[in-house]
């Protein structure tokens, strides 16, 4: 039997979930803090630059990973009401006015520090532990800026490296940079990139700890750490030449029956003589696994230093909970369109990254906001279905607009919840 069907033109949307966002960036005041960071500069044909904003943002939240998926708003009754434009431009007017955001190095990274601000401030969070990694975006095609570099998941390709410190405490982005495809970054680059970030934050903070890979360690980078008063480093050491041979003559020892054993020691080589503690982990190879090329012995080790002291076995469990920026970044390139949107025009591609960067850190907010329980552990992917994708209609009486949303699938005494936690923030 034939089915069949008719569409429906009532002034209906698929997107009226994404309420819940827009109410919870009119509490942020996010219009107005716009508007102090990038200044009042000219609409691009009768646009606002900080409506365009959130359209993006509302885009790649409801699921969009190209410029051009605007047309489905474009078609949508009630967005426009719901965000409170009085149209939805096209994709080259967005394209346009995130041309000029681009130039805009410095506003771009100071709205970044103000709603991580806020939500320490709303928090109340006096210490925290920043994940600082780069990676590859493989592009396919000229882009301007794209490079054959250093491109794990697809050597040899076209490619852009970004950069970004991610808070574990908060799931949000304090800062990030969009570089060429072949970049490694020096010591230099990395003190160039996490001086404005700690010269802001470490005041404001009780403790700071910073963590990432072998590939940040340079001693010019641990003496500009050390500089700090409050901030504290965990970073993993290469083993080269004769560090070798010091970590296989120590005395190692087994914690809570761990297969692993551990080990530290303490050298005054830090920034005025501070004092320096390295960590060494080291377990079984496996008899008849490969071997790791040098290896004087049948283990596999692993370092880590710091400026300060504590268990071994404490510092590399701490250590390891970095893993968790890997899965946001994953999460950024998959669910929030990092990757998706470029440009021939590097400016271009620098603020389509920014703004991926951007929706992660407001989404961040709102998940420690808004929601409990189970529901804080969910990625964006799995709220898009549960939450921001509802069918919604406006209706006017009486001169009051009613947006009138169905049945939501987190059920309607959570999605009451959610709505008076983002109220009252």
């Amino acid at each position: 039997m034939k089915t069949k069907y008719r569409i429906n033109q009532s002034k209906a949307t698929p997107f009226g979930g994404l309420y819940v966002l827009d109410e919870f960036l009119h509490k942020l005041q996010f219009d107005d803090l716009f508007v102090q960071v990038f200044g009042k500069y000219r609409k691009v044909r009768n646009q606002r630059p900080v409506e365009n904003i959130k359209l993006m943002i509302a885009s790649i939240v409801a699921g969009g990973e190209r410029l051009y998926d605007i047309e489905q708003f474009q078609q949508d009754p009630v967005i426009p009401k719901l965000l409170g434009l009085t149209s939805v431009p096209r994709d080259t007017t967005l394209r346009d006015d995130f041309h000029h955001l681009g130039q805009m190095h410095q506003e771009r990274q100071e709205l970044l520090f103000r709603l991580n601000e806020t939500n320490n401030h709303k928090r109340n969070l006096r210490a925290i532990t920043i994940d600082m990694d780069g990676s590859s975006l493989p592009v396919d095609g000229h882009q301007e800026g794209a490079v054959k570099g250093y491109c794990p998941e697809e050597p040899g390709s076209l490619c852009f490296q970004t950069l970004a410190a991610i808070c574990d405490e908060t799931e949000t982005a304090l800062a990030e940079k969009t570089y060429h495809g072949n970049t490694k970054w020096s010591a230099e680059d990395t003190i160039e990139f996490c001086k404005p970030m700690l010269d802001r934050f470490s005041p404001q903070l009780d403790r700071i700890t910073v963590r990432s890979d072998s590939g940040f360690f340079s001693d010019a980078l641990l003496n500009f750490y050390e500089a700090y008063d409050n901030v504290t480093y965990l970073i993993d050491k290469p083993i080269h030449g004769a560090f070798r041979t010091t970590i296989s003559q120590l005395s190692y020892k087994r914690y809570y029956h761990s297969d692993r054993e551990y080990a530290s020691f303490e050298c005054q080589d830090g920034l005025n003589g501070k004092t320096r503690y390295y960590y060494v982990e080291r377990s079984k190879i496996e008899s008849g696994s490969q071997t790791h090329l040098f290896e004087s012995n049948d283990y596999f080790y692993r370092v880590l230093v710091s400026n300060e002291k504590r268990q071994p076995h404490v510092m590399f469990r701490l250590y390891n909970k970095r893993g968790r920026i890997e899965k946001h970044i994953e999460e950024l390139k998959n669910q929030y369109a990092m990757g998706k949107l470029f440009s021939g025009n590097f400016l271009l591609t620098q603020a389509f990254i920014w703004l991926s960067y951007l929706t992660f850190t407001v989404l961040g907010m709102l998940r420690h906001v808004a929601f409990r329980h189970e529901m804080i552990r969910y990625r964006l992917r799995r709220l898009r279905y549960l939450l921001f994708t509802a069918v919604a209609t406006f209706s006017t009486h009486a001169r009051i607009r009613t947006l009138n949303l169905s049945f939501p699938r987190v059920t309607p005494w959570k999605f009451k919840w959610i709505m008076q936690r983002v109220w009252a923030f």
